[in-house]
């Protein structure tokens, strides 16, 4: 007993392995896991995360131009000497020199020269003007995480609609698998029956026929299904392995409450255009407090130095300093004011009114057209479910007579034609039930896009 304890253990620990490891596998399988995995790494979505942060430095841009603005200019020169002072740069394109030059006529006529400046530019008021700014720059970050959030929204009904396609293709694979082994079953009673001589031998090529495009049928399908797993791998592309997904919940699909049918003002589409309006309505704002002045409060300080003796003889020693220096300062108000500006901001004002009505009307027509679609698909649902409930009962009663005219080929009561004639009606009705309840899955994908809402979708496709 001692010698087989540790086989019993090590069976023991596999056995709870195999346990643990069935709900990760299951839960990998299922639409909202996927999603996920998706959600995490998408190119697409990076790019719209990349739109919302250079709109959030845009705004942050325009708060801070409402810091004082200083500049420095620093300048060692060496060129013709005419003044006390020397020449010097005070903007690029133009060069300075004043005073009066020296009467020495043996004096230097050029030497070295400094200047530095240091200027303040403080707009104290510009009548709301900024604050209109940042706020326009407000609804550009909402206006980039809507679109994000319709990214989001985008691509889950994409994915949702890879997903269904290769629940369809592997339950058409499902299906071929069926068909084949029917006909197989067919051929192979054919068989029996001719070689006792209650069948003619026609029967067994007739069958063997079927099965031929029966597994045909098959190869079709499983190259449909290949192709769906590689249209998965496109949105999730660390995927490894073959998905199998859930075909009990996809063809156990129930009614349940329809909701509202009308667009929420929140859904990610909509909200996109409402930024969009908002932001247009803020930048007629600012065109029209960009007509009034701007109130500023300037200061500078500078100081120059060249050398020159007073004598006029040039100064060697450079690191005591200079003996010719200027230090200058200066403080005041200042207020600039466009004038032409009061012409061509009425004209901007009145393109800014039109984007506004574009942005309005865009938004207007893009409801209008949800809450269409939302309430047409609606009644969709409504007629998909009752043909998927009868077309479930003239599948259990094709599957009935199929059994009882196998039931009667056996006995000799009918011929081969018959029965696969019965047969082909069967592989019709079973194909019929998996495209009806295709085609409702996708107007759940649809609806939910359209309502925002994939809770019923994540909560049965698992």
């Amino acid at each position: 007993m001692m010698k087989k304890l540790p086989l019993y253990l090590t069976a023991m620990l596999l056995m709870l392995y195999s346990i643990s490891a069935y709900p990760q596998e299951h839960k990998e399988h299922t639409l909202s896991h996927l999603w996920e995995l998706m959600a995490k790494s998408y190119p697409e979505l990076t790019e719209k995360q990349a739109r919302i942060e250079a709109s959030e430095y845009r705004k942050k841009e325009l708060k801070s131009a409402a810091l004082p603005q200083v500049q420095l200019q620093l300048q060692n020169s060496y060129g013709s000497f005419a003044g006390t002072n020397g020449a010097f740069f005070p903007i690029p394109g133009v060069f300075n020199v004043n005073g009066n030059a020296a009467k020495d006529s043996d004096a230097s006529s050029s030497t070295m020269n400094t200047f530095g400046s240091v200027l303040l530019d403080w707009k104290i008021s510009q009548f709301g003007k900024q604050q209109k700014m940042q706020e326009a720059a407000g609804y550009e970050v909402q206006e980039a995480q809507s679109n994000y959030e319709a990214t989001l929204l985008s691509l889950r009904t994409k994915m949702t609609r890879n997903y269904l396609n290769l629940l369809y293709t592997q339950s058409g694979l499902s299906w071929a698998d069926k068909n084949v082994l029917r006909v197989k079953e067919i051929l192979e009673l054919s068989s029996s029956l001719a070689e006792a001589g209650l069948k003619p031998g026609a029967d067994t090529a007739l069958a063997a026929s079927t099965y031929l495009q029966a597994l045909a049928q098959k190869e079709e399908w499983q190259g449909k299904y290949a192709a769906g797993q590689i249209n998965m791998r496109e949105l999730i592309p660390t995927l490894s392995g073959t998905l199998k997904l859930p075909l009990q919940t996809y063809m156990g699909i129930g009614q349940t409450d329809e909701g509202l049918d009308s667009v929420s003002v929140a859904h990610p589409f909509l909200q996109v255009l409402d930024k969009r309006f908002r932001y247009q309505q803020t930048q007629k704002t600012v065109l029209a407090r960009k007509q009034l002045p701007s109130l500023s409060l300037l200061a500078g300080i500078s100081a120059r130095g060249t050398g020159i003796n007073p004598d006029g003889s040039v100064h060697r020693n450079f690191a005591s300093g200079f003996d010719n220096s200027s230090r200058n300062y200066l403080i005041g108000l200042g207020i600039s004011w466009n004038l032409t500006g009061l012409y061509t901001g009425s004209l901007e004002k009145k393109r800014a009114q039109k984007q506004i009505d574009v942005a309005q009307s865009q938004y207007e027509l893009q409801k209008l057209r949800m809450n269409t679609a939302l309430q047409s698909i609606s009644s969709r649902i409504n007629a998909q479910f009752k043909q998927v409930a009868k077309t479930k009962e003239a599948l259990r009663k094709t599957e009935e007579a199929y059994d009882l005219y196998l039931s009667r080929y056996e006995a000799g009561l009918i011929n081969l034609t018959d029965l696969l004639q019965i047969q082909a009606l069967l592989q019709q009705v079973e194909k019929s039930n998996i495209e009806v309840h295709q085609e409702l899955w996708s107007q759940w994908n649809t609806k939910a896009e359209l309502s925002g809402d994939y809770s019923y979708l994540f909560n049965n496709l698992k």
